[in-house]
């Protein structure tokens, strides 16, 4: 049932989530980025966090942070990426070798320059990267506690054993991690599996792999949590509604 223009002018968006929305700040940084920025709404200095506008407002006030007028999004929105392989997963360029790397954002139109990302993933990886205008869903994304379930096709330098595959998912310490798959699928082809994560702590696969005596020769993300990658090809992008996370 859709809403009516009287319940619509109703909604009352935050300032937190309006700043996340701008890609600024998360909202759990809401009230140190007031502290430290002057955001004023019709001239209007803001500093309580509890702070509203109706939705239907928005388009209507005039919003400036530290004087400079900000262009809110209407609704919180998600890019999903492909990450080329040899691309940095940064806001910023990157030298390796004296040799400046292109980063995700090079690859993406100036609006979406500001968003926050998910899924960082090594230069040497690719796949889905998600990138959002609403801060708290990337955290949600991002954050371990929330368990968001990562799938990878990997591609390794010999075919696994049901013992190397059961150390994986039993879980194997690394540099004082405990690093542990969810699940090693075999797929079709020899030495090629999807694997789960949950955690996703830095070169994770990669890492197991080495401890193991194998290393990985193509790894892909390919769903971070309700996100899949599909037949979308590297460097290339696509917008689409938030998805609700399952509880």
């Amino acid at each position: 049932m859709s809403l009516t223009h009287e319940q619509e002018s109703e909604k009352r968006i935050r300032i937190g989530k309006l700043l996340a929305r701008a890609g600024l700040a998360p909202r759990r940084a809401t009230a140190t980025y007031l502290e430290e920025h002057d955001v004023r709404v019709d001239g209007t200095r803001i500093t309580e966090l509890n702070y509203a506008l109706a939705e239907a407002d928005i388009p209507l006030c005039k919003i400036t942070v530290d004087g400079k007028t900000i262009s809110f999004q209407a609704a919180a929105s998600v890019l999903l990426f492909h990450k080329p392989k040899g691309v940095v997963s940064s806001h910023r360029t990157q030298k390796v070798r004296g040799k400046d790397l292109q980063t995700i954002f090079d690859f993406l139109p100036q609006q979406y320059k500001s968003w926050f990302f998910a899924g960082r993933l090594d230069v040497s990886s690719s796949g889905l990267i998600v990138l959002s205008n609403d801060g708290d869903h990337i955290f949600e994304l991002s954050h371990p506690r929330h368990g968001i379930l990562k799938k990878y096709f990997v591609r390794t330098s010999r075919p696994l054993s049901p013992a190397d595959m059961a150390r994986a998912e039993k879980g194997i310490m690394d540099k004082g991690e405990r690093l542990r798959f969810e699940k090693v699928v075999p797929l079709a082809k020899p030495a090629h599996y999807e694997m789960h994560l949950k955690e996703g702590k830095n070169r994770e696969i990669r890492r197991v792999l080495e401890r193991l005596g194998v290393f990985a020769r193509e790894l892909v993300r390919i769903q971070l949590g309700p996100y899949l990658l599909g037949d979308l090809a590297p460097g290339k992008f696509a917008e689409m509604p938030r998805a609700v996370l399952a509880e």
